[in-house]
């Protein structure tokens, strides 16, 4: 009969690893821990946050100008989370229902804004769109809690961009992708604001200013069929030296985005072929050449974007602030 004492060495080791197993790891050693970081984002005007019910004065070249914030909503991308010592502390987007990952990417959506109260609500402007959810957050899993410093872009990363396009129709692309894209499978608006204006006699009127990636294919195509990038990203960037998730909030100062518009522009017909009728109250960008719309002269320059080629500078962005 075969004696057993032999494995009397492996048994006992066996039940050394089961007893280590059940330890909890020490700090300084091998074991790793993750936190969930959530970084906040609110609307701001001259450091004071600002809602659907918020009139905001004082605004456009005369400074007698008032708008309403009736729909803010934009995507976050390629988030970067650093500690004090200035290391990158790896990352991800949890998936949720505002915030999107698959094999090319990942983007968050965030809407500061509903639509059942103020300047939010469908009767406000035109052309309303905001929705009834909202999201003030994007969350991460990281490796550490202990950020110092934070980056992202303003906008849906190319190769998502791309896979989800060629992917799904507007009816069961996966949520926030449905959101903030110019007309399906024509690229995405990477920040929307539409807001009211009235003037300094009480005049109404309407502003749109939609920054999103233009040159992405030939009108009536899918974006990207025939390339991997638009040619104008007009990705606005985001770098906030110092900044802690814990006690910070990322503000979005609206008043900085709008600086610099007299809030005069021309009016179109309502009906196609869209004539324009005149010049009124109000604001447009589109993401259009300047010389076609002039307010995005002002509007990209703010957002650190140049509006010539698309390109970004976070060092140039006056919009995007610790709060």
């Amino acid at each position: 009969m075969r004696s057993c004492s032999g494995n009397k060495s492996i048994t006992f080791l066996a039940a050394s690893l089961l007893a280590a197993a059940s330890l909890p790891a020490c700090s300084g050693g091998g074991g790793s821990s993750r936190s969930e970081v959530a970084i906040q984002f609110m609307a701001v005007h001259a450091g004071a946050e600002v809602t659907c019910d918020t009139p905001i004065a004082g605004m456009g070249t005369d400074g007698a100008t008032t708008v309403g914030m009736g729909d803010l909503r934009f995507f976050v991308s390629n988030v970067r989370l650093f500690d004090a010592a200035g290391q990158e502390i790896p990352s991800e987007l949890i998936a949720n229902d505002f915030q999107y990952t698959d094999e090319t990417g990942s983007v968050a959506l965030v809407d500061l804004t509903g639509n059942a109260s103020g300047f939010c609500t469908d009767s406000a402007i035109a052309f309303s769109e905001g929705t009834a959810r909202v999201n003030n957050q994007v969350v991460l899993d990281a490796q550490s809690s202990d950020v110092a410093s934070i980056r992202f872009d303003i906008g849906v990363p190319q190769a998502l961009m791309k896979n989800v396009l060629s992917t799904y129709s507007a009816e069961d692309a996966p949520s926030p992708m449905g959101e903030l894209h110019w007309s399906w499978a024509g690229a995405y608006r990477n920040f929307v604001l539409n807001f009211t204006v009235q003037d300094a006699n009480g005049a109404p009127g309407e502003g749109y200013v939609h920054v999103g990636s233009r040159d992405c294919g030939g009108n009536g195509v899918v974006a990207l069929t025939d390339r991997d990038a638009c040619g104008r990203l007009n990705t606005p960037q985001v770098e906030l030296a110092h900044f802690n998730p814990t006690t910070d909030t990322v503000a979005v100062d609206v008043g900085e985005l709008l600086h610099g518009l007299s809030f005069v522009t021309t009016l179109y017909d309502s009906e196609p072929p869209f004539n324009p009728i005149g010049q009124g109250v109000g604001a447009a960008c589109h993401s259009a050449p300047v010389s076609a719309q002039p307010d995005c002269g002002p509007v990209f320059a703010n957002l650190g974007v140049d509006a010539s080629n698309g390109l970004s500078s976070a060092s140039l962005n006056r919009v995007f602030s610790s709060n």
